[in-house]
């Protein structure tokens, strides 16, 4: 025959199945939501968005009339027009396969590659304007746009750009007149779904049409989402149906919503939660169908009154929502926590007690005596014990034999209500800290003056005092597995096991010995509290147990109001700081901001029930959590460096930086971690600071740093899941100031080691003679005159060039050439060698001047000194005899040397000069004469002459030499 807690059990399952039965049954959800706010506060700017959206990082995006908003996990960020976004009025978003986000703003396209938004110009050039609504299909090789209700495909153009075309040609759209008039795109694989006209049409891979309308379950009207499930089904909404085409069917069906529609909007979204279960909008709040049947929740369980404008269902389980003037809402522990609060009819807060009898009512204790929910109507009913005790301050539940409910409250009542009725069956002396059953039947009482007794509750309801333990405080107690009972009190810790009681020898790391909540696991690890903050834990050896304090910094800083374990063996901690749960050597946490009504645990408020889900019950009401195992669950921890900057302006990984004072700000993220309050964040300075500094905040600001190689180290740390991420690293240089910059310290140290030279010299100095000073006099006066002695030398030379040269052609001037003719005279005399002088004139110089003017007279002289020069030999000397008259000294020259002369004469002027962009050609004549016995050079050069005069008469542009007659 099953035992009695066998029996209890069995019982407790055969309730719960009763009860979501009786929940399924009915189409209002039971339950108070908690909801986060996200506002101003919290960066948006405006407090309606048009739609909402997750990426495959986990990061929420918000459309709105102000602007478009990213969630960092704890506020959201603004996309200004910093980072390429100029639109304001952003009306549709779509991650892609690639990890971009396709923007749809009412003036143009872009898309979102990491941190810049790049503008996609539509057909033409011009603005690509998204229409209002599910207006963007992403796909992988671009996208699908609907603008001014037709679809434009967006595709890569190969050049890093986009090109923009029509979806469908003017046949298609011929042949199907409502692809003119689009409502909403959706991708579907290969295919595409519209809502066109009032009916849903379908493109397939291969660009083939199908429509669906009334014949294929349809109904006319304008069709605004749609959604393939994980089942395989296909959603679609529309302002006033939702219809569901099942695989492989050929037409929807029609799933009416249980409330009337009357809404019009552009854009009613339908998702998929992570259990599987659809969400939709109606005119008052939500829908979701589970279990082939809608649930509705309203203003009833705390919505906002009215309608949503935006869903969006995040990957690991959050559920987000916006309302006009309320801005983004969050559910928290949305599919994995119900509430019931006062918002449900659950009055006379603080909870003390919770309880499923026998028949499967869930109840409650509190300070007006208690209620029961009521699952068919989904709210907190009032229960009334009756009898003829006043159900005040009911602090304690517990079922007994024959499925008896007894009942503590909180000035020593112990009342037993069963069939017969409700009957007051003791009052003891002092409150009742913990009722309890043991396997046989036995109801033990711990209060603060002693432990008491009842052992056969069905014939004698009298009380006895425990005399083997002290007549002191107990605060709880407990029977394991095993069939021993334990007692945790103000004296110590007792066992009671074979009809014999143990006082418990304690060691260890543990405070004191006033001990207060206790519960022992299946695996015999004893867990207890103190009447002081933290947890310790330990395994029986005997009579002896070793405590060590369980080393969690949540647990340390928190007081224990009780210590549990479910029927699935997971240990729950409530305390002063919420919840903790530790299943399979890992901790997770449970508080408000996950989903808790209240931080504020009641002491003792804890029931576990038959399907592992448990009850909490707290100051502000009860919180059922039905899937503790997704305390565990969630994204991986992971922290990026979502900007940097210094400044005001952008700042890479791996940059150089110059010296300054502005400080290095860097803004943190957790793509997927999303609203935890007790997510922390820890940083340093690689090689510079051995500590790491812990903060809440995700902004770090970095003061003024030291030159060099800088190195921030950032790590996340979620208290919650107790859970570090990797560290992640963001490195940059800072150039030194100038003053201790490489030259300078080059400098410096050349500056040292001149101090210390000159500290040297000055000592050898002191000691030398005055013999040794004298000749350091001696040999400085000596390379004073040297260097005079070169300087008057140079000065010299300089001044011989100067005289014999012409400062422009670099030709001997007239006074050089002609001494140059004097020398190679008395040379050729002396010798016997021949010698000629050709003497040189520019036809029509003159003319030159006067057309182009002075500078391209003094050109043209520089290019034909530079070709007499190139055509001398080494004997031959050039020079400037005066104006545009050149001399030519040929040594060694013998008459009558046509070729050579006639060559010299091409050398001028054999081709045309290019002076100042144009071809000017200039001519030349040469008179030549050669030395004869006793003449000077006076009379060379008058024969010389001559012949350049008859030259001249003849025409110009020649060489003629001297005569006999000359």
């Amino acid at each position: 025959m099953p035992t009695l807690a066998g029996r209890r059990r069995l019982r407790a399952c055969l309730a719960v199945a009763a009860l979501a039965c009786a929940v399924a049954a009915g189409g209002v959800a039971a339950q108070s939501f908690p909801l986060r706010g996200y506002g101003t506060a919290d960066g948006l700017r405006s407090l309606s968005a048009s739609c909402l959206a997750e990426d495959a990082d986990g990061v929420l995006w918000v459309c709105t009339y102000s602007g478009l908003y990213r969630h960092d996990g704890d506020r959201f960020e603004r996309i200004d027009a910093a980072s390429g976004l100029r639109d304001a009025v952003i009306l549709d978003v779509a991650p892609d396969p690639a990890g971009g986000l396709w923007i749809g703003g009412a003036a143009d396209l872009y898309r979102w590659t990491g941190e810049r938004a790049e503008r996609v110009a539509g057909v033409d050039g011009r603005g690509l304007a998204a229409d209002a609504g599910a207006s963007i299909a992403a796909l992988a090789d671009g996208a699908v746009v609907l603008s001014g209700e037709r679809a434009l495909r967006v595709v890569a153009d190969g050049a890093g750009g986009w090109r923009t075309g029509p979806l469908f040609d003017a046949a298609t759209e011929a042949a199907t007149p409502a692809l003119r008039s689009l409502g909403a795109v959706y991708a579907d694989g290969g295919a595409l779904w519209f809502g066109c006209g009032e009916g849903i049409c379908r493109r397939a891979e291969d660009g083939a049409i199908a429509t669906f309308g009334p014949a294929q379950g349809v109904a006319a009207d304008t069709w605004t989402d749609f959604l393939r499930d994980r089942g395989g089904r296909l959603w679609a909404r529309s302002p006033l149906h939702v219809a569901v085409l099942e695989p492989g069917a050929a037409a929807f069906a029609e799933r009416p919503l249980p409330v009337a529609l009357t809404t019009t909007t552009s854009n009613l979204d339908i998702v998929e939660d992570a259990a599987g279960r659809i969400l939709t909008r109606t005119d008052s709040g939500l829908a979701r169908w589970a279990d082939g049947r809608w649930q509705v929740f309203d203003a009833r369980n705390g919505l906002p009154d009215g309608a949503a404008t935006a869903l969006a269902s995040g990957r690991n389980g959050q559920l987000w929502m916006a309302y006009p003037g309320h801005g983004v809402l969050r559910w928290l522990g949305y599919g994995r926590i119900e509430n019931w609060d006062a918002t449900v009819g659950l009055t006379g807060t603080p909870t003390w007690s919770i309880l499923r009898d026998a028949d499967g009512r869930m109840l409650i204790g509190n300070n007006t005596g208690g209620g029961r929910i009521d699952p068919a109507a989904g709210r907190v009913v009032d229960w009334q014990l009756g009898g003829d005790t006043p159900a005040r301050t009911v602090v304690g539940l517990t079922t007994g034999p024959r499925q008896a409910l007894w009942v503590t409250l909180f000035r020593g009542q112990l009342l037993r209500r069963d069939a017969r009725g409700t009957a007051l069956v003791a009052t003891l002396p002092h409150r009742i800290k913990r009722a309890f059953f043991d396997r046989d039947g036995r109801l033990w009482l711990c209060t603060l003056r002693g432990v008491y007794r009842i052992d056969d509750p069905l014939r004698d309801g009298t009380p006895r005092r425990v005399e083997d333990v002290p007549e002191v405080g107990f605060g709880d107690g407990m029977q394991d597995a095993a069939g021993r009972v334990w007692l945790a009190g103000k004296p110590g810790l007792f066992r009671y096991a074979d009809g014999r009681w143990t006082r418990i020898r304690v060691s260890g790391d543990v405070p004191s010995q006033r001990f207060d909540k206790l519960s022992v696991g299946s695996d015999d690890v004893l867990w207890v509290s103190v009447d002081n903050a933290g947890l310790f834990r330990g395994r029986v050896d005997g009579d002896a147990l070793r405590l060590e304090a369980v080393d969690d910094p949540l647990l340390a800083q928190s007081l224990p109001y009780f210590i549990r374990h479910d029927v699935r063996g997971r240990l729950w901690v409530g305390g002063s700081m919420g919840v903790d749960v530790h299943a399979d050597g890992r901790w997770a946490h449970l508080g408000q901001a996950g989903g808790l009504v209240s931080d504020d645990v009641s002491e003792g408020a804890f029931f576990a029930d038959a399907d592992g889900s448990v009850w909490i019950g707290t100051s502000l009401g009860v919180t059922h959590v039905l899937e503790p195992e997704a305390l565990f669950a969630g994204a991986p921890l992971e922290v990026r460096i979502a900007r940097a900057e210094r400044g005001g302006q952008p700042l890479d990984d791996g940059a150089v930086l110059p010296w300054g004072r502005q400080a290095v700000r860097l803004t943190l993220s957790t793509p997927g971690v999303v609203g935890s309050d007790l997510l922390r964040f820890r940083y340093r300075l690689r090689g510079r600071q051995d500590d790491w500094i812990e903060t809440g905040a995700r902004t770090l600001d970095f003061p003024v740093l030291e030159s060099g190689q800088q190195v921030i180290e950032v790590q996340a740390i979620d208290l919650g899941r107790r859970l570090r991420s990797g560290v992640t690293h963001f490195a940059f240089r800072i150039a030194p100031p100038w003053w201790r910059s490489p030259p300078a310290l080059a400098a410096w140290s050349a500056l040292g080691l001149l101090l210390l030279g000159g500290l040297w010299r000055w000592r050898v100095r002191r000691i030398r003679t005055r013999e040794r000073e004298l000749e350091a006099l001696v040999a400085a006066r000596t390379r004073e005159l040297e260097d005079d002695k070169r300087a008057l030398e140079q000065a010299r030379a300089a001044l011989q060039v100067q005289a014999t040269h012409d400062s422009l052609t670099g030709l001997r001037n007239r006074a050089g050439i002609l001494a140059a003719l004097e020398q190679e005279c008395a040379r050729a005399r002396a010798g016997g060698q021949p010698l000629a002088v050709a003497l040189i004139d520019l036809d029509h110089f003159k003319r030159i001047n006067d057309t182009h003017g002075h500078l391209a007279g003094d050109a043209v002289l520089v290019q034909i000194a530079a070709r007499l020069s190139a055509r001398m030999r080494g004997s031959d000397t050039v020079g400037r005899y005066g104006g545009e008259e050149l001399l030519v000294v040929l040594p060694g020259l013998v008459a009558p040397a046509g070729g050579r002369l006639q060559a010299l004469h091409e050398a001028v002027c054999g081709s045309p000069m290019e002076i100042e962009g144009e071809s000017l050609r200039v001519t030349c004549s040469i008179g030549v004469a050669w030395l004869r016995a006793g003449d000077a050079p006076t009379a060379l050069l008058r024969r010389a002459d001559a012949a350049l005069y008859r030259a001249k008469h003849a025409g110009r542009d020649r060489v003629v030499a001297e005569t006999a007659a000359d």
